[in-house]
């Protein structure tokens, strides 16, 4: 039998998918901040309430600063929690 290193599976989690730690997107308002994978905030711009993307505007980039301001479209379980 052939045992598998799972130490490393849950750190990749953050990297991919992981529905778990999501936020039902739905009924979020435009204008709610959120928090997006990889330490992004956000602004909702608008939301189609498809439940599977929201378009958003960045307000905080950790990895690349240069996104600030962008427009973009986030993904249900890019999304892990709206801000208060």
């Amino acid at each position: 039998m052939v045992q598998r290193d799972n130490t490393n599976d849950r750190s990749n989690a953050n990297l991919i998918s992981n529905v778990n730690d999501t936020i039902i997107i739905t009924d979020l308002p435009i204008g709610a901040k959120v928090k997006l994978r990889r330490g992004v905030i956000a602004e909702v711009t608008a939301n189609p309430r498809d439940g599977g993307w929201i378009f958003v505007k960045y307000l905080e980039y950790p990895d690349d600063p240069s996104k600030v301001g962008e427009d973009d479209m986030a993904f249900c379980t890019d999304v892990l929690a709206e801000l208060k």
